[in-house]
């Protein structure tokens, strides 16, 4: 295991093309629109989100600013350990902090509603903690929580920007969203749209826990990754689809959650340590690496009083891995996990596609890995490619979500927006990325969309 300290950071593909992107500097506020388009306010009319859009953007580094800000997380959650990858050092795109940590988007606003009382902020452009590429992961430290949850809400804004190509408007009429990490002692991570905040409660674990978790101690919800890419994604797909908050169909909510796990899940594939680890321990096979899978691990080691993660994108009704069926009476988590291990089923597919010519080189021809450790050079070679592609199905999912009606969404509708969003910006799909889309969803019964289609109708009619 390498130092995170002394490592070479992390940088997510998304994180990359936005902070190294130099694009003109925000509208100032006094600068009447009007003047700069013609026919406004004449012709036709902005909405608040759209001004909200324009005014509201995130910092735009100047020539001499630096590309990134190298900070420390755990990639994971604290339950896991050091030698599988938990703790990484990551770039951010940068931008000057106020104490908070504060920047144009993101405000980390520490205060605990359980103890009614203000926590101290950690300044991350004071000279002792720059120097030391952010303060060191630690459950006991607060300062650090702070750290953490700024770090990944950065990362993941900076996935929806890239794939959408464009800045983004929160659901709410503030140009910064509030992050609480210590918000309340409570079993409970939740988006407020009305406080214009993502809160991240705390709580005493069960008397009886799995893992490496201390029977009735402390667990900080904000120190698991999962949970914090969770909740940022429903806020920034709440500011592109508000209405999908409104129960008018039994997809809608559990599409929030579906969504919310597949960036959660997908973001495992940014840590380079933690995929080499599972590549390792799983030799290659994703469905049984639990570390890229898993989703919220230490919440559900020390709440279900047994050693299971709260959900997981391989999700299977039995153990002859046969799929959930699509059940509209089910609770939103359950419904939308359908969604979720359908989508990873596609990706699986995709990996192991690009993957079976490196399989066969280090094999002889014959596919078939011998007894014993992988190499190196071939645990590297795969874990590079399961990166790229989770980055490139991650855009498909957020770019889909323009493709998406704004009102009663189903899962038939996102997954054909997902095919013609496709189709849209890779006409020839040379590697059957669509292909891959259909032929992995589960065969579940018809779907309420389209005359009552089934998935597989659904999108086989946008695909072809």
């Amino acid at each position: 295991m390498t130092d995170p300290s002394t490592s070479i950071p992390s940088t997510p593909a998304a994180t990359a093309a936005i902070a190294q992107t130099r694009e003109t500097g925000s509208v100032p506020p006094d600068d009447p629109l009007v003047s700069r388009y013609p026919g406004l306010d004449f012709r036709f009319k902005l909405g608040a989100r759209v001004k909200q859009a324009v005014y509201g953007q995130p910092y735009e580094r100047s020539q001499d600013d630096p590309v990134y800000r190298p900070l420390k997380i755990f990639t994971l959650d604290p339950s896991v350990s050091r030698l599988e990858g938990s703790i990484a050092l990551v770039n951010v795109p940068y931008e000057p902090l106020e104490p908070g940590p504060a920047g144009r988007v993101l405000r980390v606003e520490d205060y605990d509603e359980s103890q009614d009382c203000y926590y101290s902020s950690i300044n991350l452009d004071d000279p002792a903690i720059l120097i030391r590429n952010g303060r060191n992961p630690s459950p006991s430290d607060w300062l650090f929580h702070q750290q953490m949850v700024y770090a990944v809400c950065s990362n993941v804004y900076a996935c929806f920007r890239t794939a959408l190509g464009r800045k983004l408007a929160w659901a709410f009429d503030q140009p910064q969203l509030k992050l609480r990490p210590h918000a309340c002692c409570d079993r409970n991570a939740y988006y407020n749209r009305d406080g214009c905040e993502l809160c991240f409660g705390y709580y005493r674990a069960d008397s009886t826990v799995a893992g490496s978790n201390l029977p009735g101690g402390f667990v900080f919800t904000c120190l698991s990754h999962d949970i914090v890419a969770h909740e940022i994604t429903h806020a920034l797909l709440d500011g592109l689809r508000a209405h999908f908050s409104f129960p008018t169909g039994p997809d809608v909510l559990a599409f929030h959650e579906a969504f919310a796990d597949l960036v959660a899940v997908f973001q495992h594939f940014s840590y380079s340590e933690v995929l080499r680890t599972a590549i390792r321990k799983s030799r290659g096979d994703l469905v049984n690496a639990g570390l890229l899978t898993e989703i919220a691990r230490q919440f559900g080691y020390t709440t279900s009083g047994q050693e299971k993660p709260l959900r997981c994108a391989v999700d299977v009704a039995d153990s002859a891995r046969s799929p959930k069926q699509y059940d509209p009476s089910a609770e939103a988590h359950e419904l939308g996990s359908v969604l979720v291990s359908a989508v990873f089923e596609a990706f699986n597919t995709m990996f192991k596609r690009k993957t079976e010519r490196y399989i066969r080189l280090a094999t002889g021809g014959s596919g078939v890995l011998p007894v014993g450790e992988m190499s190196v050079d071939l645990q590297a070679l795969l874990a590079d490619e399961a990166s790229k592609l989770a980055s490139q199905f991650l855009a498909i999912c957020i770019r889909a979500i323009d493709y998406c009606p704004a009102v009663d969404l189903e899962f038939g509708e996102f997954l054909r927006a997902v095919i013609t969003a496709d189709r849209d910006l890779v006409p020839d799909d040379p590697w059957g990325y669509r292909e891959a889309w259909i032929d992995g969803l589960p065969a579940t019964r018809d779907l309420p969309i389209g005359g009552r289609q089934s998935f597989r109708r659904c999108l086989s009619l946008a695909y072809t």
